[in-house]
């Protein structure tokens, strides 16, 4: 037994085998086809990018070029998003307009663009406006926003009879922001659109109300024309009220500058057909049938329009949906103190919830089946971010009404509200609908930030982690700037949002993290999402769905599902004790949360389920449910881990990430029984079985390492139960550091270790040789005539050189190094230290690969030679330091139109120089077995 412990041993600092990605005889599965796919993801899976027309200013040179720059870096896809920059993110003016949105011009380069799109097999959508909200200069005004006006007058009217009395036109009044409206305007100085909605008497003095019963409806009785009320009036002081419909003037947030026009009537069905026709009848003579195009969607953004709306249908909708007329409550929506509290409730939820049918069926709706009748998908953020913007609607019910719902998350900008909850995560809220809808795709607007060119890949993955650990699966970067051919370095951006082109400087080198969010949307788009408890989030509008685990959580380890009145209606049942919707998850507890609105036909159908044998959990959840976490640690209270799971028909998935910066180790436990552990690692696309695991009752034990902010795949499935070790006895709180690999374990530190099997233990000892790799370093900075060397690493910005200190580009360090002794058996690592921010290497010519994320280590066994060996290291940063090196000596390496970073408000000068370069220490380690012993 000794001996073959001696002939097992392998590699790294101490490595014990275990069969990994051997064949087992097993046909090809499920789990199998998803493994071959994360190793190498398909295009579905790849992420997509906003592809920013700045003032609509193109070059068909350059659209071309970027295209191949997209595809060569896997980036599978664009969102044409047409806009105007605003004048304090181009102050010099530098962006030239180009032709307004939708011109023969503009669709020359939108088909153009779809055209070379599909030789390259990627996919197009296109945004419905320039800038948003939907509209554009075509709209005319009885198909543009519309709000509501009001005139009133008081008329004393000493005894009951005859009444003809002049109620005024409505003065048009400024808007929000003390700005005439945009209108247009009639020969008799009216609109050229409005509507007569309602005139209503209201007792002089008489408020608030309790009821309506006093409030009389006289509108049968106006004569709009000549603006007369003839009515039979009792006798008595009245308020006379005139409420008219005419476009509120609201127009589109930021278009470029031939391309200004009023938003749409976002509640009006013939608005909506209108414009999606407008778009179809430019595109399709050009393009002709767009499923044989690379045009696969039409992308609404967000809603986020400032003024109150109204539209034509909306008494009739409110008199279908309620059961009463809306005249005679009109003038609350004027005066707050019009109606006492209880009514005042009761009609702010009604009128909610007609806004919210509206927008649903008569936006979303009707947008999503002119797209269909197309050969498109309509794709928008429907529900939001309502956190930020009023938005009118049911949140689950309006994603569930598109074909592919997107939400979005901020890189470094946390928009908490007064619980400290960040209200602009939109993932579990998209997550929901994009489940119970059964919509496939949980799309999300990544990394929207105001941190110009100071992130690197590392930075944003964290971000990304999390997003994945709520749900998302498929990104859509915001956001590649299109850059016409005259523009020099960084280029010209938009000015929120990470930006993420070709002018980048790691742009070369961002293939592996592309890949790397490739993978795991990979996964999480072809399985099924796995959670304990089923959350009815009740009746409210706007319903908003904050992240996981803050307004609700189930407890620590266990995950929830959110069910809305809709679906719930429609589709839940209860089977076998559990709570079930079909094609979607089953669930041990239905949970009513806490203060929101409960819809009483959702009630009276959860009352019936409960006497077919689901739980409803009203206070204590994890009492309910009497079940071990599904996912679990010493310490979890403390979030130091993440986890989200996933289910394919033969195999779970655990997504679990380090949301520390720091490595962590902790006994993971797993409610998993009978399946077989493997690990999955979305850096690299390799996979292996976990050679150290105990099952304890229902649960999976399993020692994990996670380095800096490290996420992997915990995979159980249904392969043959070979060897393996049960635990590893240690002495402290956490495991020692470790890793699984083909190879087997490999341990991060050197020293005794004792592993149990079987109840036996086996103890050895390894020595681990550090060889710091000292002495001077060449570097030259690419792109100039710099080359220097460096007895000391230092980072680029500490040097006393400001062409060194404020240089951005790409820098090669060369550095030779004898062979260190390497035994029989034993293995040579390359840890590179840090760096800031990528990190191409080479030992001998042979290349390692890109490191962008801890741990920054190579294998270098079979690369090594006897005597002197190679290294080199390019190292890609930011634009940010020469951007401020260009302020502070006024020199013009840089061409932007940002002259000053971080949303416009800091000058470049004053933006902190960023670490940049190899830091190290740079040193090999050579891993060497000194005894092994079985006790």
């Amino acid at each position: 037994m000794k001996r073959l412990i001696c002939m097992l041993f392998i590699t790294y600092w101490v490595a014990i085998p275990y069969a990994c990605n051997n064949p087992t005889g097993r046909s090809t599965t499920p789990a199998q086809t998803l493994k071959e796919g994360f190793a190498q993801p398909p295009q579905t899976a790849w992420p997509k990018v906003y592809w920013w027309w700045l003032n609509g200013y193109t070059d068909s040179v350059r659209i071309k070029a970027e295209l191949r720059a997209m595809k060569e870096a896997g980036i599978s896809g664009v969102d044409i998003f047409e806009i105007g920059i605003r004048p304090a993110s181009d102050p010099n003016k530098i962006i030239p307009a180009g032709p307004a949105f939708m011109s023969d011009s503009s669709v020359a380069a939108i088909c153009f663009a779809v055209e070379e799109a599909g030789k390259l097999d990627m996919e197009v959508g296109l945004g419905l406006a320039s800038s948003w909200n939907a509209g554009g200069s075509w709209v005319k005004p009885e198909h543009a926003a519309k709000t509501l006006y009001q005139s009133k007058i008081l008329v004393r009217h000493g005894q009951a009879g005859s009444l003809t009395v002049k109620v005024p036109f409505p003065s048009i009044q400024v808007d929000k922001r003390g700005n005439p409206r945009a209108i247009t305007y009639g020969a008799d100085g009216r609109p050229a659109y409005w509507e007569d909605v309602a005139v209503v008497a209201v007792p002089a003095g008489s408020q608030p109300l309790q009821d309506t019963s006093q409030v009389i409806d006289v509108t049968a009785h106006f004569d709009g024309v000549n603006d007369l009320l003839s009515w039979e009036a009792p006798e008595g002081d009245w308020e006379i009220h005139r409420f008219v419909s005419s476009n509120s003037g609201e127009q589109l947030i930021s278009p470029s500058p031939h391309s200004a026009g009023p938003i749409i009537d976002h509640f009006d069905s013939l608005a909506t057909e209108m414009h999606l026709n407008y778009f179809v009848d430019k595109l399709k003579p050009v393009l002709g049938d767009f499923s044989k195009t690379a045009l696969k969607y039409f992308y609404l953004a967000s809603y986020e329009a400032k003024d109150f709306a109204w539209t034509h249908s909306l008494p009739d909708k409110f008199q279908a949906l309620h059961g009463y007329s809306i005249h005679k409550l009109l003038p609350a929506i004027f005066n707050p103190d019009f109606l006492d509290n209880s009514l005042k409730e009761k009609f702010s939820f009604d009128l909610s919830k007609t806004y919210s049918e509206l927008m649903i069926h008569n936006h979303y709706g009707k947008a999503k089946e002119i797209c269909n009748n197309h050969g498109l998908k309509l794709v928008s953020e429907s529900g939001g971010p309502g956190h930020m913007h009023h938005i009118p609607v049911e949140t689950l019910k309006a994603l569930g009404a598109l074909d592919i719902p997107r939400g979005e998350f901020w890189y470094k900008r946390p928009y908490y509200d007064e619980d400290g909850v960040d209200m602009v995560w939109l993932v579990k809220e998209i997550a929901a609908a994009s489940h119970i809808y059964k919509r496939g795709i949980v799309e999300e607007e990544a990394f929207t930030s105001y941190w110009d060119w100071q992130e690197g890949p590392a930075d944003l993955k964290a971000y990304a982690d999390r997003a994945f650990c709520e749900g998302m699966n498929r990104l859509v970067i915001h956001g590649f700037t299109h850059n016409p051919s005259e523009f020099g370095n960084p280029g010209i951006v938009y000015w929120a949002g990470t930006h993420y082109n070709d002018k980048r400087v790691w742009w070369p080198k961002i293939r592996p993290f592309n890949d790397y969010l490739a993978r795991i949307s990979y996964v999480l788009q072809n399985t099924q999402f796995v959670a304990d408890v089923l959350y009815y989030y009740g009746d409210d509008i706007p319903n908003l769905v904050p992240p996981k685990n803050t307004r609700f959580k189930v407890g620590d380890g266990y995950d929830y599902e959110i069910v809305n009145t809709e679906v719930l209606l429609n589709e839940l049942t209860v089977e076998d004790g559990e709570w079930v919707l079909p094609g979607v998850g089953r669930y041990k507890a239905l949970s009513l949360g806490q203060g929101h609105r409960i819809n009483t036909q959702a009630m009276e159908k959860i009352d019936s389920l409960k006497k077919k044998g689901g739980v409803v959990a009203e206070t204590d959840i994890l009492q309910s449910l009497d079940v071990p976490p599904d996912f679990h640690y010493e310490g979890i209270e403390q979030g130091t881990l993440d986890y989200i799971h996933y289910q394919s028909e033969d195999a779970d998935f655990y997504l679990v990430r380090n949301t520390q910066d720091q490595t962590i180790s902790r006994e993971c436990l797993f409610r998993q029984s009978g399946r077989m552990p493997e690990i999955w690692y979305p850096v690299t696309g390799s996979s292996c079985a976990i050679p150290i695991w105990e099952q304890q009752d229902n649960q999976v034990k399993i020692p994990l390492t996670f380095a800096p902010h490290e996420t992997f795949f915990v995979v159980f499935g249904k392969g043959k139960d070979v060897t393996h070790f049960d635990r590893i006895n240690y002495q402290g709180p956490y495991p020692p550091d470790l890793t699984y690999t083909e190879q087997g374990i490999m341990f991060l530190q050197p020293g005794s270790y004792q592993l149990i099997r079987d109840n036996q233990q086996i103890t050895w000892k390894q020595q681990l040789d550090e060889h710091p790799l000292t002495g001077v370093w060449d570097v030259t900075f690419v792109d100039t005539n710099i080359n220097v060397q460096f007895p000391d690493l230092i980072s680029w910005h500490e040097s006393n050189d400001p062409n060194i200190r404020y240089y951005s580009g790409i820098a090669t360090y060369t550095h030779e190094f004898d062979q260190p002794p390497v035994e029989e058996g034993g293995t040579a690592w390359l840890d590179l230290g840090a760096f800031a921010e990528v990190a191409d290497v080479w030992v001998n010519d042979r290349h390692l690969g890109i490191s962008w994320c801890p741990p920054y280590r190579f294998e270098i066994t079979s690369m090594l030679k006897p005597g002197a060996n190679t290294l080199r290291v390019e190292i890609a940063n930011n634009w940010s330091n020469r951007l401020t090196g260009d302020a502070v000596l006024g020199e013009r390496f840089t061409q932007t139109n940002l002259a000053k970073a971080n949303k416009n408000l800091i000058p470049w000068a004053e933006v902190p120089l960023k670490p940049s370069g190899l830091f190290g220490p740079v040193k090999l380690q050579v891993i060497r077995n000194k005894e092994h012993l079985l006790q």
